[in-house]
């Protein structure tokens, strides 16, 4: 009867000293991150000296030799990959645990296998905790951004608003002031002249304030072009504001003409507000590195940019240093030009102002003198 009890006490051991290691090896593997398979085989055997000490012996084969089969027994063999460890059972321990059971032994490697386990648990926990906490952090910054976007496009609107309300008062103003003297002054030739080209001004100027709006307030696609003769264009626009034209080249841009009217409309505008009253236009094809593209240079004699100013924001919208400026020429113009694949830039001068445009050599023909 002893004997049967104790094969089955022998039996009952080896299955639970098995367990317990794979049962510290899958709890490693759930824990680390895709651990290899030399630090599993590591920290098994690190786990038999700590917690199962006295009671068998981890081997590697490859490094150590096989114990005295005396003092030891096998019991298996535990495989990761190509490696492995051999784990031997005390012999000592062995017949210990078959003559008298001892329980507070047992009940001590029973409490160091819960401890170990407790603490895995412990950490993985706080793991999912701080991975919970980085995820609300996540979400809510990306709610914040959203408000601030949402927020700095209330600013947009209102500004616009207030801009348009500004600019259109005067020019509908001069009319109404000029429609009521009419019917007085019907037939005073000098007057009436006078009367249809501040009319033609101010709504131009009501016009293009509202062109520019329009295409501030959209995205700009590009979906119309065309080789636009460039010299005609600019001519078309300088006559509004009586700047004399100099254009040493015949120029053709491939783009969308309203909006390439658009452009120099606005850089024109701006030469004019400065009290520019010649226009200088040059093409250079040497500009960069890879020759790849073309810049064109409008150069003006007005009053130039303020030296306190940083030229980059005045790309930027709303951002005016003329007293009847609305801040969005030139915003719209670098904008225009982004749209067809171009880069724009300002530049000062001794006399005067001046801006490069740089189109993709693609788009445009050089005919040579004009």
């Amino acid at each position: 009867m002893d004997q049967v009890a104790n094969i089955a006490v022998e039996k009952r051991i080896r299955t639970e000293l098995k367990q317990e290691i794979t049962n510290a090896a899958a709890s490693f593997k759930d824990s680390a991150k895709t651990p290899s398979h030399e630090e599993v085989l590591l920290f098994i055997k690190k786990f038999s000296v700590s917690v199962m000490s006295g009671k068998i012996i981890a081997v590697n084969p490859e490094q150590e030799t096989r114990p005295n089969s005396k003092d030891f027994t096998f019991l298996f063999t535990y495989k990761e990959g190509e490696g492995r460890i051999d784990y031997y059972i005390v012999n000592s321990f062995l017949q210990r645990e078959l003559a008298i059971l001892e329980t507070p032994e047992l009940l001590y490697g029973l409490f160091a296998t819960i401890l170990i386990f407790t603490l895995l648990v412990v950490y993985m926990e706080k793991k999912k905790q701080a991975l919970a906490m980085h995820q609300k952090y996540e979400k809510k910054q990306a709610e914040f951004r959203k408000v601030l976007e949402e927020h700095e496009a209330m600013a947009l609107i209102g500004r616009m608003v207030a801009t348009l309300a500004h600019e259109m008062k005067t020019p509908i103003a001069t009319i109404s002031n000029l429609v009521q003297i009419l019917p007085a002054r019907i037939r005073d030739k000098k007057f009436t002249d006078r009367f249809v080209t501040l009319t033609k001004e101010e709504l131009g100027r009501a016009q293009q304030l509202i062109n520019n709006l329009l295409a501030y307030g959209k995205e700009i696609e590009i979906d119309k072009e065309e080789w636009v003769s460039l010299t005609p264009l600019i001519a078309k626009v300088a006559s509004k504001y009586t700047l004399q034209l100099n254009t040493p080249f015949s120029v053709d841009i491939f783009s969308d003409r309203f909006y390439l009217e658009l452009l120099f409309d606005n850089l024109l505008r701006n030469s004019s507000g400065s009290g520019a009253d010649k226009i200088l236009i040059n093409v250079l094809t040497d500009q960069t590195e890879d020759n790849s593209s073309v810049n064109i240079l409008l150069e003006d004699n007005g009053t130039g940019f303020p030296e306190n100013i940083d030229l980059n924001t005045l790309l930027d919208p709303f951002i005016t240093f003329r007293a009847r400026g609305t801040g969005l020429g030139l915003y719209l113009a670098n904008k225009i030009v982004t749209a067809h694949e171009g880069k724009l830039s300002l530049y000062r001068m001794e006399h005067g102002a001046g801006v490069s445009i740089l189109f993709p050599k693609k788009m445009v023909m050089i005919h040579g003198q004009a």
